[in-house]
């Protein structure tokens, strides 16, 4: 289903997920514009043809990068991501890929870097590594950079570093007006500003005094500093509240994985067997 969706305009458009054009013929192409299929999400990774071959693993994947300038000449809404693989898209090409995105224009409405998920299922795979604290720094200054740049040049950031890049940079997260009408929430980008919007908002307006019930919260490794610190502020105003965050670690993916959306369901029960949940 993977392969599929990936490589499915149709339900890029329906579904909201990320196409690789890898498999686009110009008739497909000519389609996708004749029908005003927009927005249309789309896997870049990067705008380097010979090394978007090399990392995709298939000879085509450079020359349908062409497929973006058609898109954009027609007028056609343009969100891409970038997921990030050290040594390979970072650093230079980066800056490469960051000024072909922004070449483009006004058809390019965001972009989302998103750093390389590795779960332990490697065996025969090319060899490839985690960011270090450093390399992240170093990813969001680049964004950043960019974002700043396109702000004033067009009024819009349109290049966003992804939740994950802050949290493994050992960064705070931007404030909710960063990320403007939050192109991109649902691959991670200002989701965590959200929810803390949110939670302010919803603690100032609630009036109800909490139970004696306890409550346990599960969530990914990643999203625990976040929710402990908000409980904090929540315990300012009750200081009765009995509620725990426990973070459940990915055995299943392996511990590299650290979000919350990818936790199964046997993770969560052998890690909160034996947790006592209400009281």
């Amino acid at each position: 289903s993977l392969y599929f969706k990936d490589d499915d305009s149709r339900l890029s458009f329906l579904f909201g997920n990320y196409i690789t054009l890898t498999n686009l013929t110009q008739h497909e192409i000519s389609r996708i514009i004749e029908m005003h299929i927009s927005p249309i999400n789309i896997s870049v990774h990067t705008t380097n043809p010979e090394l978007r071959c090399r990392m995709m693993n298939n000879r085509f994947a450079g020359d349908c990068l062409a497929a973006l300038q058609q898109f954009a000449d027609a007028g056609l809404d343009i969100q891409c991501q970038l997921v990030l693989v050290p040594g390979y898209n970072d650093g230079e090409e980066l800056d490469r890929s960051l000024r072909d995105l922004a070449a483009l224009g006004d058809a390019v409405r965001s972009v989302a870097a998103v750093p390389v998920g590795l779960t332990r299922y490697r065996d025969g795979l090319t060899p490839l590594r985690p960011f270090t604290r450093e390399e992240a720094r170093r990813v969001i200054e680049q964004l950043t950079a960019a974002g700043d740049e396109m702000l004033e040049r067009t009024g819009s950031r349109v290049f966003y570093p992804s939740d994950e890049w802050y949290i493994l940079a050992g960064l705070p997260i931007p404030p909710s007006e960063f990320y403007e009408e939050y192109a991109q929430l649902e691959n991670g980008v200002g989701m965590t500003a959200l929810l803390q919007e949110q939670f302010a908002d919803a603690l100032a307006q609630e009036t109800r005094v909490p139970t004696d019930r306890r409550v346990v919260i599960a969530t990914g490794m990643a999203a625990r500093p976040q929710l402990d610190a908000m409980l904090d502020v929540a315990r300012q105003k009750w200081p009765q509240l009995q509620v725990e965050v426990i973070a459940i670690r990915n055995d299943f993916f392996g511990e590299l994985i650290t979000v919350s959306g990818l936790i199964t369901g046997g993770d969560l029960m052998r890690q909160l067997e034996g947790v006592p949940m209400d009281m």
